[in-house]
């Protein structure tokens, strides 16, 4: 008879095996090579996908992009300036411990106690509030006690960032109190303007001329306070958190001198100078009340709102033609809630009911080349239902409700209601294949910022207004994913999504006597928008070397006015190496080209870049250098292009973005107590625009 013994140690263990032979006559003994078991960190389900961060990964990240960044999901995408989507672009919404976290929240967590990330495409789950894409952080859970993180960075060329965050757990309830600061003050702004312009005149013929705005200096400078409190009470029943913020957002310098040149020469060269300010002042209320009733039934209640001053100015000055003078005052109000009853049906899944209001109110008042006063009153609301079901290696959600949308400006109304649609299938045939599919139907309301009448003169030539009469826009996302990760070692994802806009408003650039008259008309030509690419991960060396690839290709048709059809291949390559306590980075993104948006024929061109890193860490420091294009010397950055039957536009933008620079940013993390618990902590609050025409 033999036997075996086995003795397993966490995610990476040494086993070893005594092989024995048992007889009658004698007894032997042999002792079997070693055996190193990885246990598998990375598991793709039908419902959810779970990763857990090595401690090499969570040693070296500053904030939680940092750590999904080095932990190279593959149904994640991390942009250059960190923003978190899915592989087609699509946003994600980012949770701690089931409840919603900000960019703030992620840059407090302490890193060393996530205990593991979870990955959801329209999850059951009604403490996600609906969202169709989740990332949730899962903490280590403490008795009391708390904790304080201060995070800072600051850049060679523009400016810095300074914020603290502290927690403090009792018993059943939690307090965070966090601030933050941050400055820019940047001497190479702005950009080059080439304007083409084809006017019709009174005999039939075209006056086609070249307009060439360029820019000799420009300057911004701009500054931002934030304080946030707040308060979580939890039990295994009940949680409730309430989160009071206010934001402080200030650009009290932004100017920019040169020269127009006109070809032909129908005007002599002149010179112009433009200055402009905006201070954005507000503050917020976040609200979380999830109550779980039994084992099947739950309700969940999420209300905000927020409250936005905004004050903008702006002087045009060119030579021999006057200045025009632009100012705005605006006063806005946001409530919205989302209320949520789930009951379950156990193995035969769950069914959420939901009901949603918006109303929002914009005050704004325009004084300049317009002298007029906007009062718009937009309100939303609608139920909705979703049933999901999970059958072994299958999960299916479906959804479907209506939005009742009124708006109100100065004397006009109008009313319309549509409904909302949400399909989701995912299967997982085991741990290590994935594939989803997803069909998502809506219509938007347009902001109130559109909907002025108020005629703004920004120079000679140009002049811009809204339109009231506009209408919500339908949009369809349809979407498919294929995951595959056989081991720790590797892991790869291909993906393709399209999305279709119908009845959308388009900006319109019509001819006038003077020149240009910007107006919003709808409905525009048809719109559509496809992304489609792989991206992939390997670990070697023990996974102290982590290379990722990624290529996509973005293709975009944008109809009447613009005419538009566009295709740019992107890629991106990062690789990341561990030493001990040290961490080395490199990453590469290729030029890039994208639609920016459904409303405007501009297509946005960028540059590559380059960026180093070098680290040090342990659990209380974390300490990194980086270095952005060091072999790039000049400010040139993204570069736009548009086109219409009347009106060209192609702007060279000047900016730090990039141009070589070296960042050191900092943490420090002090805990205190037993077993507290972490995550979710306090952060600046926003989440409103104000209705000054845009």
């Amino acid at each position: 008879m033999k036997r075996l013994t086995i003795v397993t140690l966490c995610a990476f263990s040494t086993i070893i095996a005594m092989s024995q032979t048992i007889s009658t006559d004698s007894v032997k003994t042999q002792e079997l090579d070693e055996i190193v078991v990885e246990a598998r960190n990375q598991n793709l389900g039908a419902e959810v996908s779970t990763y857990i961060p090595t401690s090499k990964q969570k040693n070296a990240s500053q904030s939680a992009t940092d750590l999904l960044n080095r932990m190279a999901i593959p149904q994640i995408r991390i942009s250059p300036d960190n923003d978190i989507t899915d592989l087609a672009g699509k946003n994600i919404d980012v949770f701690i411990d089931f409840l919603p976290a900000s960019k703030e929240d992620m840059e407090g967590m302490r890193m060393q106690d996530v205990k593991k990330v979870e990955y959801y495409d329209f999850p059951s789950d009604p403490r996600f509030l609906g969202k169709a894409h989740v990332v949730n952080f899962v903490m280590q859970k403490y008795e009391y006690g708390g904790y304080i993180k201060t995070y800072g960075w600051e850049n060679t060329t523009n400016g810095g960032q300074l914020s603290l965050f502290g927690k403090l757990q009792y018993k059943r309830m939690t307090f965070d109190i966090a601030a933050g600061a941050f400055y820019s003050i940047q001497n190479h702004t702005g950009g080059d303007i080439y304007e083409t312009f084809r006017l019709p005149q009174s005999d039939g013929s075209l006056k086609i001329f070249e307009r060439n705005s360029i820019q000799e200096k420009g300057k911004l400078h701009r500054y931002l306070y934030w304080p946030t409190v707040k308060a979580l009470y939890s039990t295994d029943k009940i949680t409730i958190q309430n989160i009071v913020g206010a934001s402080f957002n200030h650009i009290p310098v932004n100017e920019q001198t040169g020269y127009i040149q006109y070809s032909p020469a129908i005007a002599g060269r002149t010179d112009y100078s433009s200055q402009s300010i905006n201070i954005v002042n507000s503050i917020s209320y976040q609200g979380y009340w999830n109550f779980i009733l039994n084992d099947k039934n739950t309700i969940t209640f999420s209300p905000r709102y927020y409250y936005l001053h905004t004050k903008t100015g702006s002087v045009y000055t060119e030579r021999n033609t006057g200045k025009y003078l632009n100012d705005a005052i605006d006063d806005s109000h946001q409530f919205d809630g989302n209320l949520t009853y789930s009951h379950s049906f156990g193995k035969w899944g769950s069914l959420n009911g939901m009901l949603q209001a918006l109303i929002t109110s914009n005050s704004t008042t325009y004084s300049g080349t317009a002298n007029s006063h906007d009062n718009a009153h937009t309100y939303r609301f609608g139920p909705g239902i979703q049933y999901s079901l999970s059958i072994g290696k299958f999960y299916a959600m479906a959804g479907i409700g209506y939005h009742w949308n009124r708006h109100e400006y100065l004397d006009y109304s109008d009313n319309s209601a549509a409904p909302w649609i949400d399909l989701s299938i995912q299967y997982a045939p085991n741990n290590q294949h994935s594939v989803r599919g997803e069909f998502h139907h809506m219509k938007s309301i347009p902001s109130s910022s559109f909907r002025s009448s108020a005629i703004i003169q920004s120079n000679p030539l140009m002049s811009y207004t809204g339109n009231p009469n506009l209408v919500p826009f339908g949009s369809y996302d349809v979407g498919l994913n294929y995951s595959y990760i056989p081991n720790n070692k590797f892991n790869i994802s291909a993906f393709a999504s399209t999305w279709i806009v119908d009845d959308r408003y388009v900006y319109d650039y019509q001819p006038t006597a003077t020149g240009i008259m910007r107006t919003i008309r709808q409905p525009g030509g048809a719109y559509s928008q496809w992304t489609y690419g792989a991206s992939g991960t390997v670990r070697l060396l023990d996974s102290n070397l982590q290379l990722t690839a990624m290529i996509y290709a973005t293709s975009v048709h944008n109809g009447e006015p613009y005419n538009l059809n566009k295709t740019h291949i992107t890629y991106a390559f990062q690789a990341n190496y561990y030493l001990g306590n040290w961490t080395f980075s490199g990453v590469y993104y290729s030029p890039h080209g994208y639609p920016d948006g459904c409303m405007v024929g501009t297509w946005m061109q960028t540059k590559s870049s380059i960026s180093l890193q070098a680290g040090w860490s342990n659990s209380s420091w974390n300490l990194q250098l980086h270095v952005f294009n060091p072999t790039r010397w000049n400010w040139l950055g993204e570069k736009s292009m548009m086109h219409s039957p009347y009106y060209d536009k192609t702007e060279q933008n000047y900016s730090i973005n990039y141009h070589a620079i070296a960042r050191l940013s900092v943490t420090y993390t002090f805990g205190f107590g037993k077993k507290i618990q972490h995550g979710a902590e306090a952060s600046q609050l926003s989440g409103i625009n104000s209705g000054i025409l845009k």
